[in-house]
């Protein structure tokens, strides 16, 4: 796939053009129709962020004042530049940066390392909430899909007839508003200290807490600790943060209690290559295999949904603010849609000039966004933007009775 792409200057938005390649060119995802525009070609594909995600093509960026294309001098954002330097890009400014970065990684690594010893020693203290703690979270920095899996956990337990919350830290609104509307009848509590937010979950009666993004988090104790790896940016020999996009490295899944793979845009031989990795390092951890797909466009401001298909041969601009936004535009294009694609960062605040920027864009076209994203453009978007969500479905594809005989343990429920 190739892209030609802009930046918008002092806007902190980048707009680009996936395009196919030669070799894509004049077909559809079956060997059909055309599949979106050759516009440009470049030299030297390579990915956006992490290594093993699909081969996306090199960025070209042009900057200019609004909205407008103007120069050819390149701007970048500072989190699309620190995901090319992850991946080992960035040309002689990447390696330098990486090569300087290498203390600031290993000391980052060595206070981990010291913390994690004082919790496993006892020397830090844990506080116990008075109901179960299932932890949700992943050694990577974005990408693993915690928070759609948290909600799918807490919908299970729902089901299995307890009185699930969810508790966060809530670093963007996104994530609070995403649980709230995935599940509405279980409720969330945000808070800095995640045990307050459990204490108060207890006081409303509820009897289990999911808590999303709690690996790190070691201060409130836990009955099950389940792990996310992201098996497009897997690697057995990561770089940390900063030098790379790791919080910790596969040695720490020594703590988890259930390893989720998680795969979005990789296929399933990828994930049982991935698996075999992982299985060598930790033999005797529960191995999940977990995919996070498309599952159907819903239209933002209500109506009747359309199947993934509807996007096949159309121009659509995609909207994502995620850490790594690659596989949901992989998606799109996978469904046959030529995509033009606003990425922001991580969490950004939309407010409602970004909302008239993307309609602007949009041009009357069809707009498709993630759901996190969704909750917060939903109020600055008219409705008669032609925007849908592109919701996503849980699907445990092995191992899900290990995964069920884990969360039941953590319940205190005896298993067969």
């Amino acid at each position: 796939m190739w892209i030609d792409g802009h930046a918008f200057a002092g806007t902190g938005r980048s707009a680009i053009e996936f395009s196919p390649s030669p070799a894509q060119r004049g077909r559809g995802p079956g060997g059909g129709g055309p599949v979106g525009r050759s516009s440009i070609y470049v030299d030297e594909p390579q990915t956006l962020g992490f290594p093993n995600l699909p081969q996306v093509g090199k960025v070209r960026a042009q900057a200019s004042g609004g909205g407008a294309r103007g120069s050819s001098r390149a701007m970048r954002r500072p989190d699309e530049f620190a995901r090319e330097v992850w991946a080992g890009g960035g040309g002689a400014a990447g390696a330098a940066l990486r090569v300087a970065l290498a203390p600031a990684e290993a000391a980052y690594a060595a206070i981990t390392g010291v913390r994690n010893g004082a919790y496993d020693r006892g020397w830090l203290r844990r506080e116990r909430a008075e109901v179960p703690v299932i932890s949700i979270g992943n050694i990577s920095v974005g990408g693993a899909g915690k928070t759609p899996f948290a909600a799918w956990i807490a919908r299970r337990l729902l089901a299995w007839g307890r009185d699930p919350a969810v508790v966060l830290r809530g670093y963007g609104e996104d994530e609070i508003l995403l649980h709230r509307e995935l599940n509405p009848g279980i409720p969330v509590f945000p808070h800095k200290r995640r045990v307050e937010a459990a204490f108060e979950a207890f006081a409303v009666g509820c009897d289990v807490v999911v808590l999303d993004d709690g690996f790190q988090h070691r201060a409130l104790a836990r009955d099950l600790d389940v792990v996310l790896v992201p098996v497009e940016s897997w690697e057995p020999r990561p770089r940390l943060v900063p030098r790379g996009p790791w919080r910790e490295g596969p040695r720490a899944l020594g703590r988890a209690d259930v390893i989720v793979l998680t795969r979005k845009s990789a296929d399933a031989a990828r994930a049982a290559e991935v698996e075999r990795e992982v299985a060598r390092m930790h033999p005797r951890k529960p191995i999940i295999q977990c995919a996070l797909l498309p599952s159907r466009l819903v239209p933002l401001h209500g109506g009747e949904a359309k199947e993934i298909g509807a996007l096949a041969g159309k121009r659509v601009l995609g909207v994502a603010a995620l850490a790594v936004p690659e596989p949901f535009i992989e998606h799109l294009f996978e469904a046959g849609a030529e995509v033009d694609a606003a990425t922001y960062p991580d969490h950004h605040p939309f407010d409602q000039d970004d909302a008239d920027t993307l309609v602007e864009w949009a041009g009357g076209r069809m707009m498709v966004m993630t759901h996190k994203d969704a909750v917060k453009l939903r109020p600055l978007l008219p409705a008669s933007a032609e925007a849908y969500v592109l919701e996503q479905a849980v699907t445990i594809e092995s191992g899900a009775d290990a995964l069920d005989a884990a969360l039941r343990r953590a319940l205190g429920e005896q298993t067969g």
